[in-house]
């Protein structure tokens, strides 16, 4: 071909314009250029059709093959070729467009690896076009499919992969559309979608067990389930999940949302329009926070709550980054998503909770919600652009309020008297008696020399009688103040505001102690894994507890009513975004308890054992 052809040379500049333009402005379309009608294209008496674009993938463990099959009239949607004044297209700019056409696809269609990083790819295979020697008619070109092959590859089997179209045409009436199906080595089954421009699409292949069309029944299910528990039930990557969960202590609200339509809700502040950096999240932070505080109003029995944004995160496709101790680091916008989660703190179980969306885009159309109740129960809603409401409820079914923390009054236990014999009060009792008899029965010493010694053996054993003290609590009375004590203690953690917790404690614990203990248990309650989250305590359970005859506090500088020694088990969890983390561990201490202004307290605690029990993963089963 030469490049002194003034026709060929107008086609190569308006492209390379062109790809400029839309390199700058994705998705800029342009009202003022020459295009066809919105479905068709009048040609003589004939329509043109829309043609859509398919797009065949094949992912082996090292290496995909993409064909494309894309219509030629593309070359005039896109690339701007015209025919010439005898209604024909020149052969020479069509071939040009077929090549220029080929590095423009591999460059729009997109294909992202799980970390969000763009896999690159070359053409390997352009089509094979014999144009007739008569020429093609202004009409004809729609009639004729051009194939591209394209292949990429790999340093290791991906997990995830998303494909995201940018293959934007000239004419802002005419949809872009590619077909992809998508088909894995080792597997017999195929994902098929259809890409609509800023909607990409990921897919997960699994290596280990590839999906087979042969699995049927039990096969099929235990598939989906094993894929289901692996990515923590989050199977849709494209969609938004929304999680409300109603505790005792809290109502939750966590959203996770793709960021190619948190990208349609608000404008980030991005240097690479692909990718939203560190920096930049932080700087996006406020903007949820407005978006979300405004578009998703919670009520608890009818009174709206203002959030508290406990977590605002940026992940990729790894469920193991959505652990709130994951590292930050860049995002893509075509397979990020963003983890939103609000907290609203309340004392008890609520009559009602609602909460609204009001957050719809052109690819945000509907928003699954999952309602988690303090029973464990499950209800499902929807939120749908195409509602003139969108308000989901919960409603209190009959769920008792939990115990209230109360004060252990040493009134309500009965204590046994300590019963020590006055023996030196008696002694001086029997000898004043002596001295009197003497001095009654011996006429030379007489009555009158005895008075002064009797009385003052007599006052000296009243001085010597023992004050009544109590024995302290019986075996089973101190089982039961303890007990009461030991719940009160795990009891505060159920309110979720410090000073409500710190109130509560303050019920059981006294003095220096408070604080000490309400820094262990608050440490033995988190869980690394969630980023320090304080695990919501399902089961305290007292395995062994008696009274010792050793003190927690060596030093005894408050002697206590009675020390009591503990091994018991408690068990919590933490979940987010539909998955639970449930760990039992096990403790055993050494307690001082005393009676303090008539309530008995916890005054010293030594830890003796601790054994944390492994973390158990399971997914909710919606």
């Amino acid at each position: 071909m030469t490049t002194n052809n003034p026709k060929r040379f107008m086609f190569k500049t308006k492209t390379i314009l062109l790809c400029l333009v839309l390199s700058i402005m994705p998705g800029l379309l342009s009202a003022n250029s020459p295009h066809r009608s919105s479905t068709s294209v009048e040609t003589g008496s004939a329509e043109h059709p829309f043609v859509q674009t398919i797009a065949n993938i094949y992912v082996n463990r090292d290496s995909m093959t993409v064909r494309i099959s894309s219509s030629a009239d593309e070359l005039y949607l896109i690339h701007l070729i015209s025919a010439m004044e005898n209604g024909k297209y020149d052969t020479e700019e069509l071939l040009e467009g077929v090549e220029i056409h080929g590095d423009f696809l591999l460059e729009r269609f997109e294909i992202y690896d799980p970390a969000g990083n763009r896999v690159e790819g070359k053409l390997v295979e352009l089509p094979k076009w014999k144009i007739p020697e008569a020429g093609i008619n202004d009409d004809q070109l729609i009639e004729y499919m051009l194939d591209y092959t394209f292949e990429y590859a790999f340093d290791e089997p991906p997990e995830y992969l998303t494909f995201q179209n940018y293959i934007i045409d000239y004419n802002e009436d005419l949809p872009s559309e590619v077909k992809i199906v998508v088909k894995q080595g080792g597997s017999d089954a195929a994902y098929a979608d259809t890409l609509k421009i800023k909607d990409p699409k990921t897919v997960r292949f699994d290596w280990d067990n590839p999906l087979q069309n042969h699995l049927t029944g039990a096969e099929l299910k235990a598939w989906f389930e094993e894929t289901r528990d692996k990515t923590l039930g989050l199977t849709e990557y494209g969609g938004v999940y929304s999680f409300i969960y109603v505790t005792p202590r809290e109502i939750r609200h966590e959203v996770l949302i793709p960021l190619a339509n948190l990208n349609e809700l608000i404008r980030f502040e991005q240097k690479d329009r692909w990718y939203l950096e560190v920096d930049e999240q932080d700087k996006a932070v406020a903007t949820i926070e407005a978006l979300f505080s405004e578009a998703n109003k919670l009520s608890v029995n009818g009174k709206e709550q203002k959030p508290r944004f406990d977590d605002i995160g940026f992940f990729g496709l790894d469920v193991r980054d959505l652990g709130r101790s994951a590292e930050r680091k860049r995002v893509s916008i075509a397979n990020g998503r963003a983890g939103v989660i609000m907290s609203y703190p309340i004392r008890n179980i609520p009559d009602n909770v609602s909460v609204s969306w009001d957050m719809f885009a052109k690819m945000l159309r509907n928003v699954e919600v999952k309602i988690v109740g303090p029973d464990d129960s499950v209800a499902k809603k929807q939120f749908s652009k195409f509602l003139t409401k969108n308000v989901a409820k919960w409603t209190n079914p009959g769920i008792p309020p939990l115990p209230e923390v109360v004060d252990v009054k040493v009134d309500s236990f009965e204590l046994e008297p300590e019963s020590k014999a006055p023996v030196l009060a008696i002694v001086c009792w029997l000898l004043g008696g002596l001295v009197f008899l003497f001095g009654l029965f011996n006429a030379n010493f007489g009555v009158a020399k005895t008075l002064l010694p009797t009385a003052a053996m007599l006052g000296l054993g009243f001085l010597l009688m023992p004050v009544p003290q109590s024995a302290g609590p019986s075996p089973e009375t101190a089982r039961e103040i303890f007990s009461d004590l030991h719940t009160n203690l795990f009891r505060s953690f159920d309110y979720n505001v410090e000073e409500d917790v710190y109130d509560a404690l303050a019920r059981t614990t006294d003095g220096p102690l408070l604080k000490k203990v309400y820094l262990d248990m608050r440490k033995s309650l988190e869980i690394k894994e969630q980023g320090g989250a304080v695990s919501n305590i399902d089961r305290i359970e007292i395995m062994e507890g008696e009274i010792s005859d050793a003190s927690a506090d060596d030093e005894h500088v408050d002697a206590p009513d009675f020390s009591y020694r503990c091994i018991w088990e408690l068990e919590g969890n933490v979940e987010h975004w539909g998955h639970i983390h449930r760990r039992t561990n096990r403790y055993e201490a050494l307690f001082n308890v005393r009676n303090i202004g008539g309530l008995w307290k916890i005054t010293e605690l030594q830890a003796i054992d601790q054994e944390q029990g492994r973390i158990i993963r399971s997914v909710r089963k919606f």
